[in-house]
């Protein structure tokens, strides 16, 4: 998916090919890249359903739900903002200038999961408009973290999950530090105990973004507007059992803002750390302890 993994773990088997056949099968059913994932199919597809595997269902019928609880603040299906914008790979950001509105207007027409209708009962995945693309970049890595955590939980006393950002804790409670959204002498801006079980996301406005006359844009888009997200969140971490959930919450955290992401996480049973664009640390029951001192609890 673009993203590099690490997994460290402590086990008498060495993990190392299953972990990377695992890895290699989810990029191969849900990338953008890989011409024959079920999101290239239907991608590529015009009007009309695709029929779905047990695993592609089951992915897909998170991601539409986590879509209608943010109310398209998480939207699997944004990939035409997203390429217009120029922040797919190899994230050209068309030279660091901001697309057209004429543009980001043809791209927001087609850009919403309320094209694509989910059958539970029928495995399927039906398109209403042609042009409208999916992709799950910002919900997949957490769900690989996840399948690598349940992989290695019964084969190692403990370990230690990475795929993009995405971490994940075995056997043992990991300290795990944020890093400053903003330029910092500090390597991370607080802390927290990631328990044995859960899986924590970070996303923030500093991991792919470019300055054009003196205003930010950075790559998480508010399918609503067009544009990147403004609603005062630059970073946020969100802690559950749910790594999918927690990948793409922290995505629509940010485009929701503090106030209402706060909301959407304790209606979505996660914990989190909001950091809102004047540095205050809005903690969601993740109990934190900041380090970079230009930041403060709110």
């Amino acid at each position: 998916m673009g993203s590099e993994y690490y997994v460290t773990y402590t086990s008498s088997e060495d993990l190392s090919a299953e972990v990377a056949e695992l890895l290699s099968s989810i990029e191969e059913s849900f990338s953008t890249k890989v011409e024959s994932s079920v999101v290239s199919r239907i991608n590529a597809a015009g009007v009309g359903s695709i029929s779905l595997t047990e695993e592609e269902s089951a992915v897909l019928e998170r991601c539409f739900a986590l879509a209608e609880a943010s109310e398209g603040a998480f939207d699997p299906a944004i990939l035409p903002l997203v390429k217009v914008w120029g922040f797919d790979p190899p994230y050209l950001m068309n030279g660091e200038v901001p697309p057209t509105q004429e543009a980001i207007n043809a791209a927001k027409a087609i850009s919403s999961y309320t094209l694509f209708t989910y059958s539970r009962q029928n495995a399927t995945i039906t398109k209403s408009l042609a042009g409208a693309e999916l992709d799950l970049g910002a919900a997949i890595k957490g769900y690989a973290a996840e399948r690598v955590r349940d992989l290695v939980k019964d084969k190692a006393s403990e370990a230690l999950v990475y795929v993009g950002g995405t971490i994940a804790a075995v056997g043992k409670n990991y300290e795990i530090g944020v890093t400053p959204p903003r330029d910092s002498e500090e390597s991370f801006a607080f802390r927290f105990t990631l328990k044995t079980g859960e899986i924590c996301a970070t996303s923030g406005d500093y991991e792919r973004f470019y300055t054009y006359e003196g205003v930010r844009y950075h790559h998480i888009l508010d399918g609503k507007t067009g544009y990147p997200a403004t609603a005062g969140v630059i970073s946020a971490t969100v802690v559950g059992e749910d790594g999918l959930l927690c990948d793409a919450l922290a995505t629509a955290v940010v485009v929701l803002g503090a106030e209402k992401g706060a909301a959407l996480l304790e209606k979505c049973g996660a914990k989190g750390a909001i950091v809102t664009s004047d540095k205050k640390i809005v903690d969601c029951g993740l109990s934190v302890i900041v380090k970079d001192k230009s930041y403060e609890i709110a």
